[in-house]
């Protein structure tokens, strides 16, 4: 068995003394200590030797021991050295004294080969207090002096003198500190066969009070004996030892130092071997203390700690025996406080803890009630422990306190003494008004990171406590700690410093287990009154997130389960779009993380906004998302889902809009996405696939309109609202292609059968035909004129029959080819009537033959004029940025002329101040014309004007004889129009068209 290294120390003198002795007689005295140090010690060098038989002396003696450790003694000499030959049982008359004895650390390991041979494992070798009793009174010189001590550079003392006579022993040692003044340890003992009796005390000139160990060791039989220790120690007093303990390499102090008052009183049956610790029995420790301080350096936590121990009442532990430990009670009460120490002056309180243990030996249970300043824990949180965990954080301007209560279960009766799981189980609880501030900064993150992009990088934090929150902690039979949190309430604040994005979170009814796997179930609720994204230049304001979390993390795998998810938000603001008042719900979405995929599913959400706003399109109403899958992995993205909405108002720049329904589907993978979506709105029903390329910003979409048909119960306003154009009868289909940006082959193909629309008081009936448009690059054409027919056209004059060919062609300009209509009992016709998309001049002539008069004056419904005849018309028509233009239009009228009646043509006033014109008008009352030619103008005012010249006669004037007129009207046709639009009824003559 290793011995103790505190041995090397309490024998010095014996070594010292033994080696002269052994010189002599190795076989008489050498092999009880060499055996007891053969693994410890070895000379590594002994010079100047001198002996006489009245003394020996030594100049030098090295010793090095296996721990990398030299001791050497300068200037040994040693009185009446044949006393060690002649007296071999009992060396009293012997006389040693040292100069000065120097134990330091070497840089370089030396091998020390133990020698097998001198190691006797008999019983009488051991060591135990028979032993030592018996080394010590037989081999233990009469004077031990050593003038001057130096271990390391923290221990320095002297002079020490041992004196022994007999079975008496007294040591004396005085120290000198600058930090505790004057010291002197003093040592007085008593070694017989059945008692050991010893009484060390160390006094000091900054303490009135001495530090006392008193030790009453007798026989209770050849194998056991009764222990009895009491120790009363002021620790500032005894501080030099912790220095002394380290130099030694007995333990390492880390900067240790001690200081306040502790009285320990320890009983116990002990084993002769008192090494043997399996046959203690009955062990009584009963330790008091009165402001006890402990100071000692935490590598990991790269500070200072300073721990002060009150005991309220005495601290005794009763066990029945050691190894294995059986507890009899366990009880005490105290308060400890602890500081982070900056430097000699400073300190910081860090926590206080106020314990209280049971007596239970069943189930002793240690209580403690305390607080945690977060301020004096700032060089914990900077530690090495605290970086390894968070590299790239860093916690600054703490503040605040942490107030907790716990109850410790502890297990007292294990099988194993060093091997003794002594925590089995532990609750602590975090009390309500525990309030923590800090600053936070993280560093080393990606351009595309979130907290970078919102600012959340560098925040402020500030957490609360509202509702007690308990932690279970216990062992596990796999050697691991299992820790459960339950039930509380936290409150916590995230404020960017360089942003205005902050988030405001509330936990509760949490549920956690950590173990191997951690998991955690707690309510959420978080708000935020601004968020905003840099990076995708989003802004979010007044968030409000409420959902039931679920965590769970195993192996390399994290999880993340949301239940009966609600956030709602006032607005969220982008370049390309806004959307106000928002509410989104989900009974479900998980989430799963590993080194190197996520995955994310839902089986279900629904979101409800205000309005969607974009430069296309206006949208309100709902959307859900069903089926939603997310796999990301190695840089690759995947998601995929279903949609719909049962109620979606669209609503377009122009203000058209529409209510639909919209079913589809949707995937992304990579940067394509693609998708399918059915949408209804009323009567009509969109089909469509798309697919949009995120990178590249294009994309194609493919529609179909199946047949839709139209009657007076579901026109087209009933399905979309706003439009200029209302279809009213007929049936409509539309296929094609669009894509973004444009490209060539794109198409739009839209068949029309029997339609009948409505527009600003006019109407046409009887659409047939088929419309095909294609994109060639910048233009959209149609590949080949596309015939239409339209029974009847009505804006307050009728065209029925019309036919003719539509055309669009590279230069925009639409052209209706072959244009013919029956319009008043004659034929309107052109080779090709054109308009220019763009708004250019173009220049068209419309011919209209064998006109009836008649019929203008009945459709006309005018009262003052009545005619017979035809007329035919070339009218050349110019289109453009003035609208529509007529320029020296041309009519006549055809053989044999026409009747003519004006009645009213001139008012009252103006008839009675001209004779001539009163005869004109009565001329025209009644009026048979045989010529009638003129010429008309139509400019962009829309006032029509007519110069005709009628050569004919009048019965009322003068029959036989010729009658020239030359006449000039004017008329306003818009007006006209839409008079002639008002005085009829639109639903009764669209009825009527139809009917026919």
């Amino acid at each position: 068995m290793r011995k103790p290294r505190i041995l090397v120390t309490t024998f010095i003198a014996c070594v010292i003394t033994l080696l002269v002795a052994s010189w002599w007689k190795k076989d008489i005295v050498a092999s009880q200590l060499i055996n007891l140090f053969a693994d410890e010690i070895v000379i590594q060098k002994l010079s100047g030797l001198k002996l006489s038989f009245r003394e020996a002396s030594i100049e030098q003696v090295r010793l090095q021991s296996s721990h990398d450790s030299n001791l050497v003694l300068n200037k040994v000499q040693i009185l009446n050295p044949f006393h060690i030959v002649f007296d071999r049982d009992n060396i009293q008359e012997v006389e040693l004294s040292i100069a000065e004895l120097t134990y330091q650390k070497v840089k370089e390991t030396t091998s020390i080969i133990n020698n097998p041979s001198i190691i006797d494992p008999n019983e009488e070798s051991a060591l135990t207090l028979d032993n030592i009793i018996q080394g010590i009174t037989r081999y233990m010189p009469g004077v031990v002096s050593v003038e001057k001590i130096t271990l390391g550079q923290e221990f320095k003392a002297g002079p020490l003198r041992v004196t022994r006579s007999n079975t008496e022993l007294f040591v004396e040692l005085p120290y000198n500190s600058t930090e505790t003044g004057q010291l002197n340890v003093t040592l007085i003992a008593n070694l017989t066969s059945n008692s050991i009796t010893a009484k060390a005390q160390v006094a000091s000139d900054f303490s009135e009070e001495a530090s006392q160990l008193k030790i009453n060791i007798s026989r209770v039989n050849l194998d056991q004996w009764e222990f009895h220790s009491t120790a009363n120690s002021n620790l500032k007093s005894i501080d030099p030892i912790l220095s002394f303990s380290e130099a030694l390499a007995v333990f390492p102090s880390n900067g240790m130092s001690a200081n306040g008052k502790i009285s320990i009183d320890t009983k116990s049956i002990i084993p002769n071997n008192f090494l043997s610790i399996a046959n203690y029995q009955d062990t009584l420790v009963k330790v008091e203390s009165n402001g006890l301080e402990l100071t000692f350096l935490s590598e990991s936590l790269n500070s200072k700690i300073k721990a002060r121990l009150s005991a309220q009442s005495p601290i005794e532990l009763k066990l029945k025996t050691l190894n294995p430990v059986k507890f009899e009670s366990a009880t005490g009460s105290g308060f400890i406080e602890l500081s982070t120490v900056k430097d000699a002056v400073t300190k910081s309180h860090l926590a206080s803890l106020r314990f209280n243990s049971a007596n239970l030996v069943a189930d002793p249970k240690l209580q403690v009630t305390g607080s945690v300043d977060l301020f004096a824990a700032k060089p914990l949180l900077e530690s090495q422990l605290v970086k390894k965990y968070f590299p790239s954080v860093t916690f600054t301007n703490l503040k605040g306190e942490l107030n907790f209560q716990s109850e410790a279960f502890l297990n007292l009766t294990g099988t194993s003494f060093t091997e003794q799981d002594w925590l089995e189980k532990i609750h602590l609880t975090l009390l309500p008004n525990s309030k923590l501030q800090l600053d936070t900064e993280v560093t080393g993150l990606k351009e595309e990171s979130p907290l970078l992009s919102t600012g959340l990088d560098h925040s402020q934090a500030q957490i609360e406590i509202m509702k007690e929150v308990l932690l279970i902690g216990e062992s596990s039979k796999s050697d691991s700690f299992k820790l459960k949190a339950t039930e509380g309430a936290i409150d916590a604040q995230l404020k960017a410093k360089n942003s205005p994005t902050s988030i405001h979170a509330k936990i509760e009814q949490i549920q956690c287990r950590m173990d191997d796997n951690v998991e955690c179930i707690f309510d959420l609720k978080a708000k935020s009154p601004e968020f905003i994204d840099k990076q995708t230049d989003i802004r979010l304001s007044e968030i409000n997130i409420d959902s039931r979390v679920h965590f769970l993390t195993s192996a390399n795998t994290q999880t993340i389960k949301l239940e009966q998810v609600k956030a709602s938000f006032d607005e969220i603001k982008t370049k390309d779009f806004h959307i106000s008042q928002g509410e989104i719900q989900s009974p479900n979405a998980n989430c799963k993380f590993s080194k190197n995929t996520t995955s994310c599913t839902s089986e279900k959400w629904s979101n409800q906004f205000n309005t969607f706003t974009s430069e296309y399109t206006t949208l309100s109403g709902n959307l859900d998302v069903s089926n939603f899958k997310l796999a990301s992995s190695l840089g690759n993205t995947e998601f995929s889902g279903n949609f719909g909405s049962s109620r979606l108002e669209i609503e377009s720049p122009e203000n058209y809009a529409l209510q639909a329904s919209v079913i589809g589907s949707f995937s992304v993978n990579g940067n394509k996405l693609q998708g399918q979506s059915q949408l209804k709105a009323g009567t009509l029903q969109f089909n469509s696939s798309w697919q949009h390329d995120l990178e590249r910003a294009n994309g194609r979409i493919r529609f179909s309109l199946p047949k839709v048909n139209f009657d007076s119960k579901t026109p087209l306003s009933k399905s979309v609202r706003g439009l200029p154009v209302d279809i009213v009868s007929g049936s409509l289909t539309a296929n094609g292609t669009l894509s973004w940006p444009s490209k060539p082959k794109d198409t739009i193909d839209m068949t029309l059968n029997k339609v009948a629309v409505v527009y600003d008081g006019s109407f046409a009936t009887g659409i047939d035909g088929n419309i095909l448009v294609e994109n060639h690059g910048e233009h959209w054409l149609t590949p080949e004129p596309q015939p239409l027919t339209i029974q009847s056209i009505n804006a307050g004059l009728p065209l029925s029959n019309v036919s003719f060919s539509l055309f669009l062609d590279r230069a925009k300009d639409l052209a209706l080819k072959d244009f013919s209509a029956e319009f008043l009992e004659g034929m309107l016709s052109s080779n090709a009537l054109y308009w220019n998309l763009d708004n250019k001049e173009r220049s068209s002539i419309l011919y209209a033959k064998d006109v009836s008069l008649e019929q203008l004056a009945e459709v006309t419904e005018s009262e003052s004029f009545k005619a017979k005849g035809r007329l035919n018309l070339t009218i050349p028509v110019t289109t453009g940025p003035g609208g529509i233009t007529v320029k020296n239009g041309h009519l006549e009228a055809i053989e044999p002329g026409g009747e003519l009646r004006y009645y009213g043509a001139f008012s009252p006033q103006m008839l009675a101040s001209n004779p001539q014109l009163k005869l004109i008008s009565n001329a025209l009352e009644d009026y048979d014309f045989r010529t009638l030619e003129g010429n008309l103008q139509y400019p962009p005012s829309g006032d029509l004007q007519l110069n005709l010249k009628l050569v004919g006669r009048s019965e009322s004037m003068d029959a036989e004889r010729d009658l020239i007129i030359n006449l000039n009207l004017e008329n306003n046709i818009p007006t006209m129009l839409r008079s002639l639009q008002a005085s009829r009824d639109l639903t009764t003559a669209l009825e009527k068209q139809l009917d026919q």
